[in-house]
């Protein structure tokens, strides 16, 4: 009986796994703290009916987004939200409880110039 192929000879008889093939474009690669993360839509609007409206839609076209309810807490989170670059939507009630629309853009006017879009929305036709 012989004793076998030598372990140099192995490499020659089975050969070492082939490597993963690269994602394809329907399984894309996102690393943790990616600009694909932030969200591409934000929201501040109190109203109920129109909240739940505003996110039907984005959700249905598959964007990402944040959505708040009162003024304070949406600025809070907007001077904090690192957007990596990014220059996301920001869809702003005129009229919300505990800060304005109007203040809340001008506080990101001087805190973070030039990094949201701003759209106003308002239910009432004099704001």
């Amino acid at each position: 009986m012989s004793p076998g192929p030598r372990p140099d000879e192995l490499a020659w008889i089975v050969p070492p796994p082939a490597p993963a093939p690269p994602p394809t474009p329907a399984e894309p690669v996102v690393a943790s703290g990616d600009a694909a993360l932030v969200p591409e839509v934000i929201y501040v609007e109190d109203d109920a009916a129109l909240a739940e409206l505003l996110e039907y839609g984005l959700r249905a076209h598959g964007y990402r987004f944040l959505a708040y309810r009162n003024g304070r807490d949406a600025l809070r989170e907007l001077l904090a939200l690192d957007v990596r670059g990014t220059r996301p939507l920001l869809l702003l009630d005129v009229d919300l409880p505990a800060l304005d629309g109007y203040s809340i853009l001008g506080a990101l006017e001087r805190e973070r110039p030039g990094i949201y879009r701003v759209v106003f929305t308002t239910v009432h036709g004099t704001e």
